[in-house]
Parts: C-alpha cells; structure tokens; sequence
C-alpha cells in the first residue's frame, strides 16, 4: 500500500504524463530534506533512479558532508549514483554572471548530458508547491505577463516536477515517517537573496495572517494556467491573419487594426527569442523605406515596409552560400525548380513571365553554368540596355520583400551574370541569328510547385 505522499506524486505523475511506468529516471538529489523524498518516493513507486549530485565546492566541509549524505541515500535506496565537481566560482568569474545562475547553469548542463547518456531519460528536480508559491510571488516583483503568473511547470522538456501537488510541511512529514533523514543548506537560511527573503520572512507573515494563504495562491495558479492555455489558443487563431502564404507578419495592417498591436506582436515573436523592447521598435519602424534587421539569440527578424521575415539565424548565411553547378546533359545537377535541356533553335519560344532563359550553346562553349543566390555587390548587364545594374536595383524596382530578396537567385555563365531569375536576362550569350541549338533553363516558383 502507497504512503499517502507517494500516492500524491503517483497521482501527479499518472495525470501530466510525466514519467512511463518502470522508466530509468535521473533524480537531482542534494540530500536536502525535498531531494531525499523525491528519491524515496520515486523508488518506492517502482522508478529505476539514477541518484545525481552536484559539488559546487562553494561552502568547505558542509558541500562534503552533502556529498557523503546524498551517496548515503542513494545506497540506502539502492539507487546507482553519479556526482559531478564544479569549479563554480571561476566558471562564474569568466561569464560575469552570479553565483545562482552560474550553479543554475552547470547543473542544468550537466542533466542534459546525463539525459542523453541514459537514453533520453526524464531529470526529476524536488520543486514543490511552497516553492511553486515563491516563483509567483518572485515573478510578480520582477514584473511579468500571464505566463509568469502561472509559475512552475510540471514539465519542462527533459525536467520534470512530481512534487508540485505536495507542501513543505507534506515533504517533512513523510520523512519523518519513513524515518529518513536530510541535510540542510546554510546558505537557505541567510536572506541575501530575494528568494530566501521571500521563504523565511516574507511569506511566513502572510500566511500568519492569511491561514488559507497556501490553497488560495494554489487555486489561483491553477486558474490562471487555464486562463493562459485559452489566450495562447486565441492568439494563434488571430495571428494567423497576419501572416501571408510564407508566414511573414504584416506588421502595418497589425497596427491599423488591433488597438494593442505590441502584445499581439510580441506574443508572435517571443518564441523566437525577441523581447517586448525590441516588437516596439518594430513597430516604429515600419514607415521606414530601407528595411532593418533585428536579432534574437537564434532568429533575425527583417523588417522591410511594414512586412517582417523571420528566420534562424544560420539560414542567414547558408542562402548567400547556396550554389550549384549545372550542366544541360544532366538534369540531376538542378537544385529544385530549375530544369536545363537543349533544344534546337526552332524550338526557342519567349514568354513574358521572366522564368525561362535561353542562351546560345557555341557563346556559352565549355564554361560552368552556376545557379547560387543573389550577393549585394552582384551587377547584371540588362538585354537591352547600356552598361550593369545592381541586382539589388532590380529588386527595389519590383518592389521585392526581404522574403523575396533572400530567396532570389542568380544564374551565372563563366562567373558572368546572365539572369537575374524572375526578372531579367543579360545581353551575354543570347540567341542570335547563327544560334543553332539553344541551352533553355526554366524555373518554376514555389507556388506553382505547390509549396506556397
């Protein structure tokens, strides 16, 4: 028969679907009071558990004594454990960053690297609904929108939470049940950072004048997860209209006609890494005539007229890279949407859409036919014009968008430029009155392969 806590985190468990019955589970154990009845709970529910702690060597003979009560608790749970050193301060002192990110940082880290090592297995961490309570409190200190206020998740990719449902006072009273002891954080007690102000002092007074504090904030919590779940549906829903066939955001008609342009915005793009400040000054860019760009750690965002393109960040280099030698006899050698064949010259027929070029085969003799994307300082000599244009003209001209401008190609013929595809032909290599047999090369957009 389940103790009544582990029936709790079983239950926990079973409804967000946490953990698979019997699964390999890697257990963040510190061999505090919440760690040890996260591991005793955990096996005790039939969980292979890998027992995991962390030596941040920050606080001398206590971090050893941790150490040797998490290894204790491990064996006592016949749990296979696995410790990592860290040299934190100096990890910290390169990065410029605290010393509770900095930890924060390498546990995490380091899980992740366990994870993969034992097959994808799910990182248990012993957050409970007491320190559930404190993030929405420390949120809201911060400033935060809806998503903060629904404080932790029970999943969060590889981590996951089983002891959201039950309180501090639960978590110490099953282990004075199961008779099992915990070590104590020093540092917990000290109120030099705003978490353990929030635990030891803040927190204790409201709840001493406020008895049903604990269920109440809990209730909110939950309520407001719900709330949160239905605004992110409806602002899917509605962003949709926004976004044209290749999912760029028309930020102008945004503005015109949603009275709080910026938060829809910023719902948009926050999954892209972009932040409030940065949706605002999009937004009062967007008479500009030159486009800008905007940078999030793993996206850029091209602004251009009113209309914004977003895309990873490495996509960014890989377009202006692309290239591809083809050769008439070869069709393989085509990247998707072009073809190459010869015809005879009897069959060259023109056509006003600007996708198909026609270059005359002795002109062309032996030199490499390339298609690459387009590159800023690339010029073509316009078929019936004097002298070269910039390619860029030619695309400010047809009024391109930063979507259509990234997505242009080039074809070149020795390193020439013959065609900028979609626009114009050059006056090089063109079918003349000797022209006996013609190289066609035709392209055909995405949309008219049903991509669009």
């Amino acid at each position: 028969m389940k103790h009544p806590f582990e029936e709790k985190v079983y239950k926990a468990i079973e409804r967000a679907g946490l953990i698979e019955p019997g699964a390999t589970v890697i257990v963040a154990l510190s061999g505090g009071a919440d760690s040890v009845a996260l591991l005793s709970s955990m096996t005790s529910l039939g969980y292979k558990c890998v027992a995991a702690h962390c030596d941040y060597h920050l606080r001398g003979e206590e971090s050893e004594r941790d150490r040797m009560h998490a290894e204790s608790m491990a064996r006592m749970h016949g749990a296979k454990y696995v410790e990592k050193h860290f040299d934190t301060s100096t990890y910290c002192v390169e990065r410029g960053i605290s010393l509770e990110m900095g930890c924060r940082d390498l546990r995490y880290n380091w899980f992740a690297d366990l994870s993969v090592r034992h097959g994808g297995a799910m990182v248990a961490v012993g957050h409970h609904n007491d320190d559930n309570v404190e993030t929405l409190f420390l949120n809201l200190l911060r400033g935060t929108g809806l998503t903060g206020l629904t404080g932790m998740k029970s999943r969060h990719g590889m981590i996951v939470r089983p002891l959201l449902d039950v309180t501090r006072k639960d978590v110490l009273d099953y282990l004075a049940d199961k008779g099992l002891t915990y070590v104590t954080d020093s540092s917990n007690l000290l109120n030099d950072v705003k978490r353990n102000r929030l635990r030891n002092v803040i927190l204790p007074a409201v709840r001493a004048y406020f008895p049903d504090a604990q269920t109440t904030l809990t209730r909110s919590i939950h309520n407001l997860t719900g709330n949160l779940a239905l605004y992110t549906e409806l602002i899917a829903h509605c962003s949709e209209g926004y976004r044209n066939k290749h999912g760029d955001i028309d930020i102008s008609r945004l503005c015109r006609e949603m009275t709080n342009a910026g938060m829809m915005l910023y719902e948009m793009l926050r999954g892209y890494g972009f932040n409030a400040v940065q949706c605002g000054d999009m937004i009062s860019c967007i008479e500009e005539s030159e486009s800008r760009r905007f940078y999030s750690r793993g996206y850029v965002g091209v602004l251009y007229k009113g209309m914004l393109t977003v895309r990873a960040r490495n996509q960014d280099v890989a377009l202006s890279e692309e290239s591809y030698i083809i050769s008439p006899d070869d069709m393989a050698t085509c990247p998707e949407g072009f073809s190459i064949e010869r015809i005879p010259v009897d069959y060259v027929s023109y056509d006003r859409t600007g996708n198909t070029l026609f270059l005359d085969t002795d002109k062309v003799g032996g030199r490499k036919i390339v298609v690459r994307r387009w590159r800023l300082a690339d010029r073509i000599a316009p078929y019936g014009m004097n002298g070269t244009k910039l390619v860029s003209d030619l695309f400010s001209d047809a009024h391109y968008s930063p979507s259509d401008k990234e997505n242009a190609w080039i074809v070149t013929v020795g390193g020439q430029i013959v065609w900028a595809v979609g626009l114009r032909t050059s006056r090089h290599m063109t079918i003349g009155k000797s022209t006996v047999e013609a190289i066609k090369i035709t392209f055909t957009p995405a949309d008219a392969r049903g991509e669009g």
